[in-house]
């Protein structure tokens, strides 16, 4: 296992909680492993004390726990929280399209069509296309003009991603994901907000069931 070794002092703790977390979520740092204060100072290139604050910060939001005299615990995805979280996504998603419909214009399907074309420039590289995969996502609720649901996404997109890049080393096909974002946006372009709702469920509850099948708990 290797981390970037940080570069300028003061951003020694943000170096380090970006790193670790986006191992855990790349899949770069096996779930329920087990990770050491020493090995990851001497990988990241930088000391125990700004060290111990990404780590907290890291526990806090739920990526690891810490073992008194034993180390540092990589958490698992679990079905707890992939429920959860899928829950708040599909209500969301579809709350996203009922206010994006009526605001569509010309211009905004050229802006989503480009976006999602990108997507089909990245299949050979699966990390890549889950992070533009839910930027898709994002951007469409960006474009409903609600801050505060746009926020909530926002929020929740790292989470979207572990469980993504999780489903895709599980068997689901890029091409698969890549022809349910072209049916969202032949909803979209026909304004028809049933076919489009239809169309998001239908692509989470994919994303869902690949990941369910395949918990090791």
């Amino acid at each position: 296992m290797s981390f970037l070794k940080a570069e300028q002092p003061q951003l020694f703790k943000e170096h380090a909680y970006k790193e670790i977390k986006n191992g855990i979520i790349q899949q770069k740092v096996e779930p329920g492993s087990m990770l050491y204060e020493r090995s990851l100072s001497e990988s990241l290139g930088i000391s125990r004390t700004p060290l111990k604050l990404a780590l907290q910060q890291l526990e806090l939001e739920g990526w690891i726990q810490s073992l008194p005299r034993k180390g540092i615990l990589v958490k698992t995805i679990n079905r707890h929280d992939v429920d959860e979280v899928f829950q708040l996504r599909k209500a969301n998603e579809v709350l996203i399209i009922e206010l994006l419909l009526p605001l569509l214009d010309n211009e905004m399907i050229s802006k989503i069509e480009q976006m999602d074309q990108q997507l089909s420039h990245l299949m050979e590289d699966p990390i890549k296309f889950v992070y533009h995969d839910t930027s898709f996502h994002l951007f469409l609720a960006e474009l409903s003009q609600n801050n505060r649901l746009y926020q909530l996404i926002e929020n929740l997109i790292d989470h979207f991603n572990w469980y993504g890049i999780a489903a895709l080393q599980q068997g689901l096909s890029l091409d698969k994901v890549y022809n349910e974002h072209t049916l969202i946006i032949e909803g979209l372009k026909a304004r028809n907000l049933r076919q489009t709702t239809d169309a998001v469920l239908s692509h989470l509850d994919n994303t869902y069931n690949t990941i369910i099948e395949n918990l090791k708990e």
